[in-house]
């Protein structure tokens, strides 16, 4: 018996007021972002093989296999692999 919970691997870039980080996160499989920013009980989002670059975005700061982000220093989140609608 597997008490793995299956997750989906999203590909995001994350604005602060500092900052725009490009990486990846996961997410339980069929929920949305909104779903992992509205946990209460989580106050940081785990962004893996980030790229961090200044608010300009040319200039690239940090590279990290992991990082974690505060929710509330987000001011955007974007995934990159949806389709436009």
């Amino acid at each position: 018996m597997s008490l793995r919970i299956p997750k989906e691997r999203k590909e995001v870039v994350i604005y602060t007021s500092n900052h725009r980080i490009e990486g990846e996160i996961y997410l339980v499989a069929d929920s949305h972002i909104a779903d992992e920013l509205n946990v209460r009980a989580k106050e940081f989002i785990s962004v893996t093989n980030a790229n961090i670059f200044n608010i300009n975005g040319d200039t690239l700061m940090h590279t990290a296999d992991f990082v974690t982000v505060n929710k509330h220093s987000i001011d955007v989140m974007i995934t990159q692999d949806d389709p436009l609608e």
